[in-house]
């Protein structure tokens, strides 16, 4: 999938902007938080004149490509995974996205050596998801099985961590629908899975 795509699917979960005193995140213009606005700024990604208020499109679409496309190394992954590692950065972060890959290669290369959970999407985790790639060419198998397998086990991942999030801090209970529908299950359609 190409960014833009990503971004116009990723930006109409994120909506504009929110500002929910139950949200841990705070006050939020297209998915953007106030501390990722500030460090886009830092980085010189955005003037220091915008606010979350003010917040354009196309500063977000800076900050979605620079901040979460490119660190996951997207153009790497395979359609529907580029997608599904991309929202979930930007959704619990880089780090957090790649680790959630990360434990999916572990499970489904079992005979390999494991790859370290550390959410950076460096060598070895770009060359299993090759293997991946690779294995479903090698396959019987309808074509990209194990790439659709390895998309829908990230997801149940991103389920797990969202289970977590509300048994370590109840108050995010209210979310826990919104988490799945809008999230889970309505990205597993847009990747056509």
């Amino acid at each position: 999938m190409k960014f833009d795509d990503a971004f116009k699917i990723v930006l109409d979960f994120e909506g504009g902007y929110s500002n929910d005193p139950a949200d841990k995140g705070g006050a939020t213009n297209y998915g953007i938080t106030a501390s990722t606005l500030e460090s886009a700024k830092t980085k010189g990604w955005v003037q220091s004149n915008v606010t979350i208020r003010n917040l354009k499109l196309d500063h977000a679409k800076t900050i979605y490509k620079k901040g979460y496309w490119d660190v996951i190394r997207a153009d790497s992954l395979p359609h529907s995974l580029d997608l599904i590692v991309f929202d979930a950065a930007v959704n619990h972060g880089p780090n957090t996205a790649i680790k959630l890959l990360q434990q999916s290669l572990n499970s489904i290369l079992k005979s390999g050596p494991s790859l370290v959970v550390d959410g950076i999407i460096g060598p070895k985790t770009l060359t299993a998801v090759k293997d991946v790639v690779s294995m479903d060419h090698n396959m019987w198998l309808q074509p990209n099985a194990l790439v659709r397998y390895l998309c829908i086990d990230v997801l149940m991942n991103r389920v797990e961590l969202y289970t977590s999030i509300i048994e370590k801090d109840k108050s995010q209970e209210r979310f826990f629908k919104g988490w799945i529908t809008n999230r889970v299950v309505k990205l597993k359609q847009q990747a056509g899975l």
